[in-house]
């Protein structure tokens, strides 16, 4: 089974489930999980993921992959960042 295949088979479960001590204990699951997402993407990166960033973003200028504040502000008003 997939994962897109596992997904639809526990929406329809979940959508079926009557049992207010089980959607608690997946409530519970999910908030876990994402509390743990975002506690991870808040550790620091190490010196050498500081170093490799710091590279590409210096190879990106160099190649002229970048956008002036100019740029950025309209696209932001536009509505697309990126």
């Amino acid at each position: 089974m997939d994962i897109a295949e596992k997904k639809l088979d526990l929406i329809s479960w979940l959508s079926r489930l009557e049992d207010p001590a089980t959607l608690s204990q997946v409530a519970e699951i999910k908030e876990e999980f994402l509390k743990q997402r975002y506690e991870n993407s808040l550790k620091p990166m190490s010196l050498g993921e500081f170093r490799d960033s710091l590279s590409e973003a210096e190879r990106d200028y160099a190649q002229g992959r970048f956008l002036s504040q100019d740029e950025l502000e309209q696209r932001i008003k536009a509505g697309r960042v990126l």
